[in-house]
């Protein structure tokens, strides 16, 4: 496993110049953060109503979602790399192999999109509080951000559930594994309370929206940096991790079918890409 890990940290840090990879990985969402807020400040300066608590909430939705997205492709990019470059036989020798280099590729994202974001909320909070000349009230403290990487690191089980369900699609795709990836980014970016917060949707849409762990991730993270509600914090992280846990062994029942039989049918064994 921690070879996988290490081999996944190199290969998305180009590790070539890792230092220039990285640096390159915190433009997405700084961008994000950036252009999500100007965007709700410059509707809001319109309407009269500009309010910097919801500046602070835009721009933590918008980081931890390219956040949760980022590392959540992992699995999906794994194989269809494998695929093109036909080193399924390689990796894939056991019904279980595939699983941990998946999981070891997922960790090593989380790793990377982890020091991002962090970089990507700190720039964008100075940055934005020069620009929009507020003061965006976020908590800084050594228990917000103890806080806050707890959150990030209970809400891996969710993302590793979501990346097997995607690994499955991506095994049968035989071109464009990223499309329904990019699907269901869309639609976690409606229903995960990243700019907006579910409640507003239409039922049953809201109720789908709230009982997402990643939206309950989310709203932890807010409330370890922008309302600092400790009791709503534990309720919210608790239920994205026993979710997360839930939907992780959805995502491994998923995956082993969908590996059982793309064995049966030799698709492991071909290049199809």
């Amino acid at each position: 496993m921690g070879a996988v890990v290490w081999l996944g940290i190199y290969h998305d840090i180009a590790w070539t110049t890792p230092i220039g990879g990285l640096i390159l990985m915190t433009v997405a969402p700084i961008a994000s953060a950036m252009t999500t807020s100007i965007i709700y400040w410059l509707g809001a300066s319109q309407a009269c109503s500009f309010d910097p608590t919801r500046v602070a909430f835009v721009l933590v939705g918008a980081v931890l979602y390219t956040h949760i997205a980022a590392y959540a492709y992992a699995p999906t990019l794994a194989i269809a790399e494998g695929k093109t470059l036909s080193v399924f036989p390689h990796v894939y020798i056991t019904p279980r192999s595939s699983e941990l280099y998946l999981a070891g590729r997922t960790i090593a994202s989380f790793l990377l999109s982890f020091t991002t974001s962090i970089i990507a909320l700190i720039v964008a909070y100075f940055v934005l509080s020069d620009v929009l000349r507020t003061a965006i009230p976020l908590i800084v403290t050594p228990l917000s951000a103890s806080l806050l990487v707890v959150a990030l690191i209970l809400n891996v089980p969710a993302a590793l559930g979501l990346g097997y369900m995607l690994g499955a699609y991506s095994l049968f795709a035989s071109k464009f594994e990223w499309a329904l990836p990019s699907y269901v980014a869309g639609m976690l970016m409606v229903f995960s309370g990243a700019l907006f917060p579910p409640s507003i949707l239409p039922w049953p849409l809201s109720a789908f929206g709230n009982a997402l762990p990643y939206t309950q991730f989310i709203s932890a993270a807010r409330d370890a940096v922008i309302t600092g509600s400790l009791s709503s914090y534990l309720g919210a992280i608790s239920y994205s991790f026993v979710s997360g846990l839930v939907l992780l062994g959805v995502g491994l029942v998923i995956y082993r079918a969908s590996t059982k039989k793309a064995r049966g049918d030799g698709v492991i064994d071909r290049r199809l890409a």
